[in-house]
């Protein structure tokens, strides 16, 4: 049955397959220009998929396979099949690593073959004959058949087998033939950790250990009374059953299966009734306590060593226990709500852009830490929340899934939902007029530490940052006492030189000049020093000397300047 559903699903895919389509006619002059036009996009001649765009290779099918001949014996498999080749296109082939095509000839002809997730051959445009031949010292159980191959003829020594089986890209052969077979066995290890919530969470890992040939095995019922199932993940084929039953189809090898699920009710206890073999007798639990919704600590008889139990390694930090037959989890509760403080730990990390008008500040917000209450980031006037992100897969499961900006309860404010307690949010923001006043943050939640970096465009400075720890770059804090001291002593030269007039002037180019890069300070400090060295000389060789320097020193302060 399931082979006739995977033909009927590729004849369904090969009907949906535009055959031709219709070519606009090229003038006979452009005709020699046909194959420059179309290099690197030969794929255009082969019939389009319905539905798809047509603006990638892979909307088109290139290659139409024919019925795989698969005949299996003792010493190998050998494998005929034909191709249908309209571009120049790379044709999978049956095998892997381990079980690679040997004696491989394309119409007759001996052809190569490479490695391209699996085996697989470069063929032209045409239609193809592709024999090999796959040789092994023991038959396998199953064999790597590309799901491109959709009809597959199987034989195995000599005799047709029908139905085919085959799930998803493995082709089933069955038992060797010759030879004492392995026994069948499982061997199943069960290890569930709970997590306290609303509702609580169970997760169970079954380790299954399997020998034999490849088969459908049913355990179970395998969650406890009071769990309704919620997700069931590993490599092997696996449902869950409405009566609560695992069907898995094994293979030789082993393999995790990890089911999801949640209490039905609230949870003070768990009585565990393990099913029939071969199902474990003994169970290892863990237990994950939430502080922020109530302390509590789990008992039981039989406490155990994680690592010993050889539990998930990521469980190693919690509580286990074994658990048999008629075994019980106790759930004590000692308070209800947070015992510690129940802020919000988060940092946050700015960089802001001043338009070059002057006009407004976009802020680009990184916010991170840890979230115990409101479950949502609003801002409020006069920042406006723009766009955020949420970074990784703290919440929206993907890398960088963009979140739902809405108003908050007010219209001053907008923001964006965060359900999880890791925060790692990526937000843009404008603020509008940019005035010379404004939050610290905008946000309408605490922070435990904030960082903001300031890009300014030519012809702006940031004179200070009252009530910041710090603002590096700013023009107060490039004030040190020297620089204040120095001033002074420039400021009290002029004075005395040049009188109320040359102390105004000199404080204002030093309040204007002092930090500017490469402005002239001691070259300035020279010259009015020596002017007035110079001014209270006697007349003699001291004091022309006096006024050479001084001229020496008024021409370095005109080239510094």
């Amino acid at each position: 049955m399931r082979a006739l559903w995977h033909r009927l699903a590729w004849l369904s895919c090969f009907v949906l397959v535009a055959v031709a389509r219709a070519q606009t006619p090229v003038p006979a002059q452009l005709e020699p220009w046909r194959g420059w036009v179309l290099e690197g996009r030969e794929f255009r001649a082969c019939p389009l998929i319905a539905g798809k765009p047509g603006t990638a290779p892979g909307d088109f099918l290139c290659a139409w396979p024919g019925v795989l001949t698969f005949a299996a014996d003792a010493d190998g498999a050998s494998i005929v099949q034909h191709w249908r080749v309209d571009a120049d296109s790379w044709i999978p082939l049956p095998g892997d690593a381990q079980h690679w095509p040997q004696q491989l000839s394309v119409d007759g002809k001996p052809y190569p073959v490479v490695e391209r997730g699996g085996p697989a051959l470069h063929l032209s445009a045409g239609t193809h004959e592709i024999r090999l031949r796959i040789p092994w010292h023991e038959r396998p159980q199953s064999l790597r058949v590309p799901a491109a191959t959709g009809i597959v003829a199987l034989s195995v020594d000599g005799k047709p087998v029908v139905p085919v089986q085959r799930d998803g890209d493995e082709l089933t052969l069955g038992r060797v033939a010759g030879g004492a077979p392995e026994a069948d066995s499982l061997d199943l290890r069960v290890y569930r950790k709970l997590e306290d919530g609303v509702p609580a969470e169970l997760t169970t890992q079954i380790r299954l250990f399997v020998s034999g040939q490849a088969r459908e095995e049913i355990i179970g019922p395998v969650l406890p009374d009071g769990f309704a199932p919620l997700q069931l993940t590993g490599e092997w084929p696996a449902r869950l059953d409405a009566d609560g039953r695992l069907r898995v189809r094994v293979q030789p090898g082993e393999d995790t299966l990890t089911l999801v699920a949640r209490a039905t009710a609230l949870l003070n206890e768990v009585t565990l009734h393990p099913p029939a073999k071969p199902w474990p007798e003994q169970e290892i639990w863990s237990y994950s306590a939430a502080p922020r919704l109530r302390i509590t600590t789990a008992t039981s008889a039989l406490q155990v060593d994680p690592r010993q139990a050889q539990v998930p390694q990521e469980w190693y930090e919690l509580p286990a226990f074994a658990l048999g037959d008629g075994g019980v989890l106790k759930i004590d509760e000692r308070s209800r709500g947070l015992a510690e403080d129940d802020r919000n730990r988060l940092t946050l990390d700015r960089e802001m852009w001043l338009a070059f008008d002057g006009s407004s500040w976009f802020a680009r917000d990184r916010v991170r830490g840890e979230m115990l209450q409101g479950w949502r980031f609003d801002a409020a006037v006069p920042f406006a929340l723009e766009r955020a992100d949420a970074i990784g897969t703290t919440m929206a499961g993907k890398p960088d899934e963009a979140l739902l900006v809405t108003q908050g309860t007010t219209p001053e404010l907008t923001g964006v939902e965060w359900r999880t307690p890791t925060v790692d949010l990526s937000a843009g923001l404008r603020v509008a007029p940019a005035d010379s006043a404004m939050p610290v943050t905008g946000w309408q939640d605490t922070f435990d530490r904030v960082s903001t970096t300031l890009h300014l465009p030519d012809g702006y400075r940031l004179l200070g940052a009252p009530g910041a720890d710090s603002a590096i770059g700013s023009w107060m804090s490039a004030w040190t006492l020297l620089d204040v001291f120095v001033a002074a002593i420039v400021v009290l030269l002029a004075w005395r030189g040049f009188g109320l007039v040359g102390a105004l002037v000199a404080s204002g180019y030093l309040v204007l000049g002092y930090q500017e890069f490469g402005a002239p300070l001691w070259t300035l400090l020279a010259a009015v020093a020596l002017a007035l060295i110079a001014r209270a000389l006697p007349s003699g060789r001291l004091a022309t000397g006096a006024e050479w320097a001084r001229r020496g020193a008024v021409l370095l302060l005109v080239l510094a300047a």
